[in-house]
């Protein structure tokens, strides 16, 4: 499904909040979904961690019944796969909405904070002096990944937008939009 590709080039449909009437959606991106790995595999450890432990009890002939009531037992059980869920939950959210947006005009960096909060960072086009790519480690190399970093002119002086997919195309991309857009505000 392509709302949950991790690079978009010119999407149909889709808008964002602060998206001008002419303004045009050149890329919207997210971290490669090889960096959600980390939690993914966290979340399976925490699925799995209970049914190792009531595993090596019993193997043990540890009667845990003696020292814990059955249904506190099972409440605690419940505990722990709700709030595995809610971990599990709230990591595909940060991944889904941490977004970095291009467009004709602008470069947006959206943080999102889990529940409880986002933050938005942009600077124009015409702000930015200086773009660059990096792809330092092999997996970066072997799932075509890195980071862009950004100079601006602006009061936040640097913009990161972090593990993204195919980082040279995107790099070109953004470069030739910083030029156009410096080239036509100088004909103004």
């Amino acid at each position: 499904m392509a709302i949950f590709n991790a690079i978009l080039q010119h999407p149909k449909g889709v808008r964002f909040e602060s998206q001008e009437k002419e303004e045009q959606l050149y890329f919207l991106l997210r971290r490669h979904p090889i960096t959600n790995l980390g939690w993914m595999i966290l979340s399976l450890a925490f699925v799995f961690t209970p049914l190792l432990i009531m595993s090596a009890l019993s193997k043990y002939n540890i009667n845990t019944f003696k020292y814990v009531d059955a249904e506190y037992q099972v409440i605690l059980l419940i505990l722990w796969y709700s709030l595995t869920m809610l971990y599990t939950f709230e990591s595909f959210l940060i991944w889904y909405f941490n977004v970095y947006i291009i467009t004709n005009k602008r470069v947006i960096d959206v943080d999102f904070k889990g529940f409880w909060g986002k933050r938005v960072s942009e600077a124009q086009l015409t702000s930015v002096e200086d773009v660059t790519y990096e792809t330092k480690k092999f997996l970066h190399i072997l799932f075509d990944y890195g980071d862009i970093f950004m100079q601006t002119a602006a009061e936040r002086t640097e913009f990161e937008f972090s593990a993204i997919p195919q980082p040279g195309l995107v790099h070109d991309k953004l470069t030739d939009l910083v030029e156009r857009q410096k080239n036509h505000g100088s004909h103004k």
